[in-house]
């Protein structure tokens, strides 16, 4: 194989930070440049286009001598190890330059730069990387984690587009009452939840790793108040939880507190009642998990549906357990 000139100067000159954008074979040594798109959303508080522009993405490239799923091939040495692509005023821009290999297919795995994601690696003869990853502790401080993987890329002029999708679940709450009385939600947290994982990109899965004894409190809106059976969200703007994809344990659990009120005067309040999540549905990467809570003034009544649904859709799909 002819050696492949790897220079470390600027590059991505002319490259938009717009979507699918193309640049030009100059010669027959034809630059390896990005274009990204990130998964469609229907939440303000995840990772936009414009969101992964202003952080940037982490890339890692691999010459294989044939096609990943053939027997036998595995990464190896990446040519690319850990390159910073930034965005700084309109242009993707490469920490560096680097050429197409003459021969075999190149395997790109990139990530959204965040401090949460450690330990990228590939285990000894892998055809896949992971990382790990840790959710922080409060929502305001909880990021949209994004991926990407482009597989059995061959010499080309035009840009890589690195599709990027949501690499957590986003959980999200709401609430409608089982009667005629207003509910007021004082408090709302999750219990009993894994911070860290694993990801693999190789299934675009996570392996939730740690003990499930963290416990995350939802920022409800500030009239978070339901009256009637009609449901009523309680997000802020950017009040989703981003979390990790796990199985529901005996752990898990929402714990809620609430105020009850008939013609606008107070006559019970409910103070950390609990549901059980065992045996739920299980949180997926890149989906987005709605609890709809029940009230009742008594709270022997509470229950729950969650409805889960994939971010690029705007329609969820009801899936209701037991209630309590």
């Amino acid at each position: 194989m002819k050696k492949i000139l790897l220079a470390a100067v600027a590059a991505l000159a002319i490259v938009g930070c717009t979507q699918n954008e193309e640049i030009e074979n100059v010669g027959n040594k034809a630059e390896i440049n990005f274009g990204t798109v990130v998964s469609k959303t229907t939440r303000a508080a995840v990772t936009e286009n414009v969101d992964l522009q202003n952080s940037g993405f982490i890339v890692y490239a691999y010459n294989t001598a044939d096609a990943i799923g053939v027997e036998g091939v595995k990464l190896g040495d990446a040519f690319m190890k850990g390159v910073k692509v930034t965005c700084p005023s309109g242009t993707w821009t490469i920490d560096g330059t680097y050429y197409w290999p003459y021969e075999g297919k190149v395997q790109f795995f990139a990530y959204a730069v965040d401090d949460n994601a450690t330990n990228y690696s590939v285990a000894e003869n892998a055809k896949y990387p992971t990382l790990n990853y840790t959710i922080k502790a409060l929502a305001s401080e909880q990021k949209d984690f994004v991926v990407a993987k482009v597989t059995d890329e061959v010499k080309k002029s035009t840009a890589v587009t690195l599709k990027f999708a949501h690499a957590l679940t986003q959980v999200n709450f709401s609430v409608k009452g089982a009667d005629a009385l207003t509910y007021k939600v004082t408090a709302l947290a999750l219990e009993g939840i894994a911070k860290t994982g694993t990801y693999s990109f190789e299934n675009d899965t996570w392996n939730a790793t740690g003990t499930t004894d963290a416990s995350y409190s939802y920022p409800i809106a500030q009239d978070a108040s339901v009256t009637g059976t009609d449901a009523v969200q309680l997000d802020q703007v950017d009040g989703a939880l981003m979390l990790m994809p796990q199985q529901m344990t005996a752990a898990a659990k929402i714990k809620l507190s609430y105020d009850v009120y008939k013609n606008g005067v107070k006559v019970d309040v409910v103070t950390n009642t609990t549901i059980d999540l065992n045996n739920t549905a299980a949180w997926e990467a890149g989906k987005k998990v709605r609890y709809t809570l029940t009230l009742s003034n008594t709270a022997a009544t509470v229950s729950f549906a969650p409805e889960v649904g994939p971010w690029s859709t705007v329609d969820d799909t009801p899936v209701t357990p037991p209630a309590e």
